[in-house]
């Protein structure tokens, strides 16, 4: 479920850009996404929005074909899945741990599934099909730069059919004060799920913010895109191509 790429803290305003943008980030042990696994603070609540957007999906009625980039366990995909019984799923992760967890998860939905191991800064490599319905992906760009974000965009925009949707579950930076105190409020509403404070999953700059998820939407040529959902700093957003 990760870009499985970055090595240091989160970084505050001023300035959003930590001087590391040229350097390519390590990616992840296994180690690390094992604890990033159990120590996943926002899984619950999560459930929701993964619903939501196959919710608004499926009013569309036509989706065959689902591609869940930096997939992780599958939680995504497995709602998607669950909704749409005649579709097939593709599963892309970097991560071993993470398919060993996947595959367990989506044990019900295997004979469906086509399992691609992949890094979601070179798509190259993957060899992933056009023509598809829905591209879903979770909790993994705000390990991007800006223009990292945007060439991810512009990069998966070609995979997917006219009239298909990439749906984005993730966070964003929200400004100064802001970010700071969202953070604080949902550790308190989930002090239950965080058992200690290290996850793992560390970042060397400020994430995305929503606006340049908009733009950089709709500079791929996705124009119709909407925030379906918010909580605290976490955001669901929906787009269809024309």
């Amino acid at each position: 479920m990760r870009p499985h790429r970055s090595t240091s803290t989160w970084r505050r305003e001023p300035p959003r850009e930590t001087g590391n943008e040229g350097k390519v980030p390590r990616k992840w042990s296994e180690d690390e996404a094992a604890q990033w696994l159990a120590s996943d603070l926002a899984a619950e609540m999560l459930d929701f929005p993964r619903r939501i957007a196959a919710s608004i999906v499926s009013i569309d009625g036509n989706v065959s074909r689902i591609l869940d980039i930096a997939s992780g366990p599958g939680s995504f995909l497995k709602v998607f899945l669950e909704m749409f019984p005649e579709s097939v799923g593709i599963w892309h992760d970097a991560s071993d741990t993470m398919r060993s967890v996947a595959e367990k998860e989506l044990e019900l939905y295997a004979s469906r599934i086509s399992w691609v191991q992949g890094d979601m800064y070179n798509f190259a490599g993957s060899a992933l099909p056009p023509g598809i319905d829905v591209i879903l992906t979770s909790r993994a760009t705000h390990h991007f730069t800006p223009q990292e974000l945007a060439d991810f965009y512009a990069g998966i925009a070609p995979l997917l059919r006219s009239g298909g949707w990439i749906i984005n579950l993730d966070h964003a930076y929200l400004g100064l004060s802001w970010d700071s105190i969202f953070r604080s409020a949902r550790r308190d509403l989930f002090p239950k799920k965080r058992t200690n404070d290290s996850t793992g999953h560390k970042h060397e700059k400020a994430a995305p913010e929503i606006a340049d998820h908009i733009a950089a939407l709709r500079n791929a040529g996705i124009t119709e895109v909407q925030t379906a959902w918010q909580a605290y700093y976490t955001f669901l957003i929906v787009a269809r191509k024309p």
